[in-house]
């Protein structure tokens, strides 16, 4: 009998383990997770990602997931672009992959920056093809460069060894060295210890538990998640890389111009890049956090975005949304959550579609 029992107890790890380790597997199980509003399902993204890391009773406030409606009234602008988009969270959480949605776009291929695997292949027409790239702030200082934008946008030629170039050993030695980082992968997935604690522990039955907790800590002690910051009204949580004035995805970190500079460099050599590629516009758009928006904190805010906006010698189409936003900022991002709300979706999508109404 004890032998079975570890034998279940093993194979149970096992397959644990294999999903956990798995996008698909984990796709799947959230699929599930999510699909029940009972004891059984999960409720970690239910009410806000910010909640789900918080559990903070006064956030738990149910979001509205669905995405961005489509345009009842399609604009009678002539077709004449395929809209080629590589985004994050807050396009492909509130957006459909759906051409509707932009004045003037025949065709959309949206492409997200967690994804290395999926590369550019432009639709075979004779529309113009323009080119957005969205980034929200937190995340531009380490994504928004040529070198990860052609990681996930250009179509990778094989590096495989040849034999003639090489020798034997080396190529031994490179098989070797691809098999063993293909079985890391395989076995140690880069957020498997997240993936684990949501397959263990999130479920619905716990969540009253991790609230009780939750609250006792923040009341007595006045602490939360280390990745969470409560906002000084206390009407908003932020993810506290946002406010934190160490972290680099900080709004009020201290920049310096040699910085701001370097950015500029960097949207301009991607423009530069893709103009030779083939497409004949480049649209660059660096979402703000929300912490610079609404304006709940005391500290003094960088501007990075306006700064870049600003440059002399930025030379791509930008859309800074941040003057945008600001109006009616509280109904523009959720209190539990570190995305915007449908409502600041929208906002941002009648900017792009001001820039894209202006093209030739």
């Amino acid at each position: 009998m004890r032998r079975l029992i570890a034998l279940l107890l093993f194979l149970s790890s096992v397959i644990i383990l294999c999903l956990s380790s798995s996008d698909l597997g984990m796709r799947w199980i959230t699929h599930t997770r999510y699909a029940r509003n009972d004891a059984w399902g999960a409720d970690k993204y239910r009410y806000g990602d910010l909640y789900g890391l918080s559990y903070l009773s006064d956030f738990r406030i149910l979001q509205d997931t669905n995405k961005l409606a489509l345009p009842s009234q399609v604009d009678t602008l002539p077709k004449s672009y395929d809209l080629t988009i590589l985004g994050d969270s807050y396009l492909y959480s509130f957006f459909h992959e759906n051409p509707a949605y932009f004045n003037r776009v025949s065709s959309v291929n949206l492409y997200r920056w967690s994804d290395t695997m999926q590369h550019l292949i432009r639709p075979k027409s004779k529309n113009k093809q323009v080119l957005l790239i969205e980034c929200v702030e937190r995340n531009m200082w380490a994504r928004v460069n040529l070198a990860d934008a052609r990681l996930r946008l250009d179509v990778q030629k094989s590096d495989l060894p040849k034999v003639g170039n090489n020798s034997l050993k080396d190529v031994w030695l490179s098989q070797l060295d691809r098999f063993d980082a293909s079985v890391r992968k395989a076995l140690y997935h880069p957020s498997l210890e997240s993936n684990l604690d949501f397959v263990l522990f999130n479920w619905g039955l716990l969540g009253p538990i991790k609230e009780l907790k939750a609250d006792f800590i923040w009341h007595v002690l006045g602490r939360t998640n280390p990745d969470v910051q409560v906002s000084q009204d206390a009407q908003f949580l932020y993810l506290r890389e946002t406010v934190d004035v160490n972290s680099q995805g900080s709004s009020f970190r201290s920049l310096n111009k040699e910085e701001i500079d370097q950015m500029v460099q960097k949207l301009n050599e991607i423009q530069a890049y893709y103009l030779r590629y083939g497409f004949d516009e480049v649209i660059i758009s660096l979402i703000p956090n929300p912490v610079s928006i609404l304006a709940t904190e005391n500290g003094s805010l960088n501007r990075a975005i306006p700064q870049i906006k600003e440059h002399p010698a930025l030379k791509v189409k930008f859309l800074d949304p941040t003057s945008s936003l600001k109006k009616g900022a509280e109904l523009n991002f959720s209190k539990s959550d570190s995305h915007w709300t449908l409502r600041g979706a929208q906002i941002w999508l009648n900017d792009l579609n001001q820039i894209l109404n202006q093209l030739p």
